[in-house]
Formats: C-alpha cells, sequence, structure tokens
C-alpha cells in the first residue's frame, strides 16, 4: 500500500502569516521614521529665520535705473534662502516702468542676486508713453524721456503700426538725407511724415510706398536744393505733388 502524505493548508491568520508580518515590521517603522524626518526637515526649511537673506545685489547696463532705485523696490525681505518668495521680488522689480525684464536668483548662502534688462526705448508715442524695440507700451515718467526720439501719432493700439511704418519710410528716405522725425496716421488712417526741418509729406491712406518712392523720385530731380523753403507736399495724387512754400 502506498501511504498518501497530505498538506494541512494555511489559511489566513495562521502562524504562517503573522511571523511574515512580523518580519515586515522593521522596514515598516524605518519608513515611517523617513517620513516623520522629510516633515520635520521640511518645517525647518520654511522657517524664515532659517539662513535669512543678508545680501541682495543688483546688476545691469543701466541708463534711466539705478541699483539703488532698484534694492528701493524690493524693500524688507521677508523669508529665508530656502523659502523666500523668489517670484513675488521679480514682479515687484518688473512693475517698474524702465524695467523690461527681471531674473531673481539665490546665491548660496544669504544673498539675492537682481539682474536687470533696461527697457530701449526706440519712439515716443503721443507725448505720454514710449514704445520699446519690440513694439511694446511703457509708461516712465516724462522726465526720465529720452531726447530726439522719433514721434508717433494715432489712434489707439495703432502704435506697433506706426513703428513699422517708420521703420521702412525712414530707411528709404535716410538714403537720400531726409531723416523721418514723427508719423502720424488720422482717424480715417492716412498718413503724414514729419521732419525736422518743418517739412510734411501727406501720404493719404493707401499706397504709402508707392506714393514715397515717387517722392523721392521727385527729390533727386527737382526738390533737392528747394527742401528747406518748403512747408508741405501732398502725394496723393496719382501722377503729381502739389507743394506750399514756407511763407
Amino acid at each position: 500500500m502506498v501511504a498518501r502524505v497530505t498538506r494541512q493548508a494555511v489559511l489566513p491568520g495562521s502562524q504562517y502569516d503573522w511571523r511574515h508580518a512580523f518580519a515586515r515590521l522593521p522596514k515598516l517603522v524605518l519608513f515611517i521614521s523617513a517620513v516623520g524626518l522629510l516633515s520635520l526637515g521640511a518645517v525647518k526649511l520654511n522657517d524664515p529665520n532659517l539662513l535669512p537673506i543678508q545680501n541682495i545685489r543688483a546688476q545691469g547696463t543701466f541708463i534711466n535705473l539705478t541699483e539703488q532705485m532698484l534694492l528701493k523696490q524690493v524693500g524688507d525681505i521677508q523669508g529665508g534662502y530656502f523659502n523666500i518668495n523668489v517670484r513675488a521680488v521679480q514682479e515687484k522689480i518688473e512693475s517698474l516702468a524702465w524695467v523690461d525684464r527681471a531674473n531673481v536668483r539665490r546665491v548660496w548662502p544669504d544673498t539675492l542676486m537682481i539682474t536687470v534688462t533696461e527697457q530701449n526705448a526706440t519712439a515716443l508715442w503721443q507725448g505720454k508713453g514710449l514704445v520699446n524695440q519690440r513694439g511694446e507700451l511703457f509708461y516712465p515718467d516724462k522726465n526720465t524721456f529720452p531726447s530726439r526720439l522719433p514721434q508717433l501719432n494715432g489712434p489707439a493700439d495703432t502704435h506697433q503700426q506706426l513703428l513699422k511704418h517708420y521703420r521702412t519710410m525712414h530707411l528709404m528716405l535716410i538714403e537720400v538725407g531726409l531723416p523721418v522725425q514723427a508719423i502720424e496716421m488720422d482717424a480715417r488712417r492716412s498718413l503724414v511724415l514729419g521732419f525736422d526741418n518743418g517739412l510734411r509729406i501727406l501720404l493719404g491712406r493707401d499706397s504709402h510706398y508707392l506714393r514715397l518712392e515717387r517722392f523721392i523720385r521727385m527729390y533727386k530731380k527737382v526738390l533737392v536744393t528747394e527742401i528747406n523753403h518748403i512747408q508741405q507736399i501732398d502725394m496723393r495724387y496719382t501722377n503729381g505733388f502739389t507743394l506750399l512754400r514756407k511763407q
């Protein structure tokens, strides 16, 4: 007779399962301890008295800004090295009209470094604001406006369009010795160019560049010697122009 060997099934809750549970207990304790230490460390890092910011530095190429102006804008720093709100400091700096962009970073162990790019004013807008090289408006104190900027005047939200016109037309006219000083657009979208010598050129609502090219041809042929005695030239005619002499 062949003897049969039977095995007793191990049911949940048996001695075998408890031994495995106890074997895992040290790992569980270590995990809980690690979580506790991390939580304690996070609380400690959020302590504003831990490694407080002692120094603030500002750098950049400044014309209308100074390091003192930037530091005054930052004001009192609240927080330590690990928990200072760098984004909030950046926003405070960029709220200054002459600041184009600002970068704020921590420098170990107690310094805040601010790198600033100043606005580059390329034109005057309606005598009230300035236009930067990207065609964006900003409004610093009028006492800080640079001199000799070209003037743009027109309906609201046309500053970018006028800046494009100015750049192209200025390049066309500077080649014949007539740098554009002002460009205006009225409510009907008619363009007028202004120059340092008081000359005004009327270009109308359309075909601006064709009319300007026609003016340049006429200028080279017959107007170059008389231009300083002319007050206004109207190029809105199909095949010609009219002019008004200075009194």
